[in-house]
């Protein structure tokens, strides 16, 4: 994606709904939302509420309670989301969506942590005789020292992931510790006396969401190589796209990926050029073409030592994922705006499209209208436009309109109105840089278009890319 925005940011931010666009999808807010909320039910309808308030110190022990697990709930159902289960997924509509409630819930789950401790050694300093600094020693007991090993090495990670600036393959090992950090607390939550004998059911609950957090651990981190499903390809060809994009062509080794235009996946490529780690590609070919394509710009290490792989190199492919234009094909009125690489999802949407020689019911009609912006920050940088170009000549209905900001400067949504016509009832697709697609949409919205009908792809990996 480029790396300068490609749109006016603009002052409506300030009008953004608390949970971001898009974030959760449908059922979705049930299956992340309901796990941390389950402990407080069952509390509220135990005898231990009768006595929770009955003095400062029992006050604190019961916040400190249900912070805590309220914590390792919400700890326990972010790594069911790492897992990356395509169910889970599906139940956000696309991976981009489920990170972005992922880092919302991981800051949720550090500071009920840290409010859980707080209040811990607030309820030991308010009961007489107790000591505090004893709390945190082995002496307390091996149930309690497991808690206090557990918060240490949560903190631990999450410093190092936050202050570390690390790239992406030492992020993606770093955080596999999480995992070991959360049986530690396990043994924790479900081993300190009194907690399940007050609170009915609560002691099956814990054991079921422990269960299902270290089974997604384990398929994902402990044994991804061999339990994640993936299918396994060949690098046909590197073909240079410009100074610094390169599209990727992979040949099937076994049975071809299934997928939809607009969707990504994960590649791992078994080349000493490059690291053994998947990272995440859209992909520009259409479905039942013999290869699968992918485009890379190269700005970070990985990207940039793609071009040394060498041909024939076995290849990983795990996907795939996403839902940025599930059913598009049915939609009449459509804009679809990129910045930059972001026209990687639109290549594989473009190049589906029937030709005008083509019949059936996903033929455009003389009633389709599909404007695509293509943004890059200067002409010779539309790398992909000459093929855009020419596979529109033959797809009725779909205009391609190229503009670079040192000519045309930032796209705006009242550019968009004046090019493309009134935006009732018309389908907005997005995808580039983050400040493109924030500014953008907030612009969308000031001219009409309903939020629902604003799509976006905006997949971030983890650690830095440099």
């Amino acid at each position: 994606m480029t790396s300068r925005p490609t749109a006016e940011r603009s002052d409506t931010r300030a009008r953004r709904p608390l949970v971001g666009r898009q974030v959760l999808h449908g059922p979705a807010w049930f299956a992340v939302l309901a796990p941390p909320l389950v402990p407080v039910l069952l509390w509220l309808n135990s005898d231990a509420v009768v006595l929770a308030f009955t003095t400062p110190a029992a006050a604190l022990r019961s916040a400190a309670l249900l912070a805590g697990l309220c914590g390792y709930s919400a700890f326990a159902t972010n790594l069911v989301l790492s897992a990356r289960w395509p169910a889970i997924e599906r139940l956000f509509g696309g991976l981009d969506r489920m990170y972005r409630f992922h880092r919302r819930l991981a800051a949720a789950v550090a500071t009920l942590l840290v409010a859980h401790v707080v209040l811990v050694l607030g309820s030991q300093a308010a009961t007489p005789g107790a000591s505090v600094v004893g709390l945190l020693l082995p002496d307390a007991g091996w149930r309690v020292f497991a808690g206090v090993l557990a918060f240490a090495g949560f903190a631990a990670v999450l410093t190092v992931t936050l202050l570390g600036r690390l790239r992406h393959e030492p992020f993606l090992r770093v955080h596999r510790v999480f995992g070991l950090v959360f049986t530690a607390g396990a043994l924790h939550a479900l081993r300190v006396q009194g907690i399940g004998s007050q609170i009915r059911f609560l002691d099956g609950y814990l054991l079921l969401l422990t269960a299902a957090a270290i089974t997604g651990w384990i398929y994902r981190s402990g044994l991804g190589r061999t339990l994640v499903r993936r299918n396994f390809y060949r690098v046909a060809a590197l073909r240079p796209r410009g100074a610094s994009i390169a599209e990727v062509v992979l040949e099937p080794a076994d049975a071809p990926l299934d997928f939809e235009p607009g969707q990504h996946v994960f590649i791992g490529i078994n080349d000493p050029a490059v690291g053994r780690e998947l990272h995440p590609f859209s992909i520009t070919s259409a479905p039942g073409e013999p290869t699968l394509r992918l485009a890379v710009k190269a700005v970070g290490d990985y990207t940039s030592a793609l071009p040394g792989v060498e041909p024939g190199a076995w290849v990983r492919v795990e996907g795939p994922y996403g839902g940025f234009w599930h059913r598009g094909e049915r939609v009449r009125r459509q804009v679809w705006i990129a910045g930059g690489i972001g026209i990687t999802p639109f290549l594989s949407m473009v190049r589906s499209l029937p030709s005008g020689q083509a019949s059936g019911d996903g033929d455009l009609g003389s009633d389709r209208k599909i404007d695509l912006y293509y943004l890059t920050d200067k002409a010779a940088s539309a790398v992909f436009l000459d093929e855009l170009l020419a596979l529109a000549a033959d797809r009725p209905g779909l205009r391609i309109i190229p503009l670079a900001d040192e000519r045309n400067g930032f796209l705006t949504a009242a550019r968009v109105v004046e090019t493309s016509g009134k935006l009732t009832g018309v389908t907005v697709y997005l995808c580039g840089p983050k400040p493109m697609t924030d500014a953008l949409t907030e612009q969308l919205v000031t001219v009409g278009v309903p939020r629902d009908r604003i799509r976006f792809e905006e997949f971030r990996l983890g650690g830095r890319l440099r």
